[in-house]
């Protein structure tokens, strides 16, 4: 009898009402955020594990190679960049910062990591706060994957 009753409940309580918007922020108040390139894309997951939402958005500012010699009129300081998604059970989102000019300095000592603030919310509420580290001369590449009703440390 209880396991019919748990098999009724799957039936009233579908897998569509424990489905979240998730939006992904991202920002920085590097200085020379301008010689990155910054990509995000983002699928959506059902319960199954079944794709059923892709999200993306970019901020280029230049090529990859571009050795520019000082910043661009156009972006802003900071610099933010946000993605959202369609309803879904979980997502797995995928940053990719990338030099398109190397830093000025050969010395280490002058080219220190910078901070990229990631912040994940579902409906609304946060599920991912973190702070990555972004080395100068390599970029970053980082992977988020949140389950439906999960949370990350903030």
């Amino acid at each position: 009898m209880c396991k019919l009753l748990l098999h009724l409940s799957c039936l009233i309580y579908p897998a569509e009402i424990m489905r979240h918007k998730y939006t992904i922020r991202l920002r920085s108040s590097f200085a020379e955020l301008w010689r990155y390139n910054v990509v995000v894309e983002c699928g959506g997951f059902d319960a199954a594990g079944a794709r059923i939402c892709f999200a993306s958005a970019q901020s280029v500012i230049a090529p990859v190679g571009s050795a520019l010699t000082q910043a661009p009129a156009e972006p802003r300081h900071p610099r933010e960049l946000t993605v959202g998604t369609e309803p879904c059970d979980s997502i797995a989102a995928y940053i990719y910062v990338i030099p398109n000019t190397l830093p000025i300095s050969r010395e280490v000592q002058e080219c220190r990591a910078f901070d990229l603030k990631v912040r994940v919310a579902a409906d609304g509420d946060t599920v991912y706060d973190a702070v990555h580290k972004v080395n100068q001369w390599g970029g970053a590449s980082i992977e988020i994957k949140l389950p439906a009703g999960g949370t990350m440390p903030l």
